[in-house]
């Protein structure tokens, strides 16, 4: 009786012990996957953020600085890639159902991006901008905010974690498992991701390829210029402060002179890959082929040289 007492004892004990140990191994397993899920919704809102940065952001042409459709743009494209949860393009574009693990069960990731400064970020004004460009330039977008958010929930547990269900908990193990919002940025609130990942946009460089490109001389005007943007917004701010003024007309007038307009606009822009300099043939003044831009050379003065190789804007590198 002794012995058949002390096996029945360590059965019990075995059952019980089970119990616990399958409880802990569930949840463990399910928290391990809400973590992982949970790096993938943040790493969808950074995604959006960063896309913005590859996205043309003015064009001095239209007068168009901060596109407004930036913020929209990445938040799509976010979405896009990120509905299940793989930032990958081979797998972007799902239909956006809900992605189960061994426990987890995650509804698509939605991102959220805005136009907006992050927050405590003071706005950027004309004059701070562009001084002298006040009026002239067309502000949008300065920066964007974005978040997203996911759903998760856990399933496949065990009905006997539920209260009375077994006599053994004395609270449901299973409201553990209920869904839950979780947030790129903080903490939800009634359900809501109200916290955002800022950042500031553009910082009106040239950039894009098209804007590292050279420049032909021309007057009023970028017919010739390879490189319109630098062009149009080099062009405005010389406008924009009064030009060459009217001093040289009012000498030519004295001296019985006209046809002189000193507010022409002239521009070339060459860079090291032409060695700052373009051939205009007959055309430069005293039929002289060579045109030059900043670091200026004069071969023909021996005690000056500007040692132009390996230079840019003649600061050595």
């Amino acid at each position: 009786m002794r012995n058949r007492h002390a096996r029945g004892q360590s059965l019990v004990e075995t059952a019980l012990g089970t119990m616990v140990f399958v409880t802990i191994l569930l949840f463990g397993i399910y928290f391990a996957e809400v973590g992982a899920l949970s790096l993938k919704v943040q790493e969808a809102a950074n995604f959006a953020l960063w896309n913005a940065t590859g996205r043309v952001m003015h064009d001095p042409e239209s007068n168009d600085w901060g596109r407004r459709g930036t913020a929209l743009a990445a938040e799509a494209e976010a979405n896009n890639r990120y509905v299940d949860f793989d930032g990958r393009s081979s797998r972007g574009g799902g239909r956006g159902v809900p992605l189960q693990q061994a426990i987890a069960r995650a509804q698509p990731i939605q991102v959220d991006c805005r136009a907006e400064l992050p927050g405590g970020v003071p706005g950027l004004s004309m004059a701070d901008a562009a001084p002298g460009l006040a009026g002239t330039l067309v502000m949008g977008t300065q920066g964007m905010g974005c978040t997203a958010s996911s759903s998760i929930r856990g399933v496949r547990i065990g009905r006997y974690l539920e209260e009375g269900r077994s006599g053994f908990f004395q609270t449901s193990q299973r409201r553990v498992s209920d869904a839950f919002t979780v947030c790129a940025a903080g903490r939800a609130s009634g359900g809501r991701c109200t916290a955002r990942f800022g950042m500031l946009l553009d910082d009106w460089g040239l950039s894009t390829v098209a804007e590292g490109r050279s420049c032909a001389l021309n007057i009023n005007g970028a017919r010739r210029c390879a490189n319109p943007d630098y062009y149009e917004w080099t062009q405005r701010v010389y406008r924009a402060n009064g030009g060459g003024g009217n001093a040289g007309s009012a000498l030519a007038a004295l001296t019985g002179s006209d046809g002189v307009n000193e507010d022409q606009f002239f521009m070339s822009f060459r860079g090291e890959e032409d060695r700052y300099e373009e051939n205009l043939g007959s055309t430069h003044a005293g039929g002289q082929a060579r045109w030059e831009v900043t670091p200026f050379d004069a071969p023909n003065i021996r005690s000056y040289n500007a040692n132009r190789a390996n230079r840019w804007l003649g600061v050595p590198r």
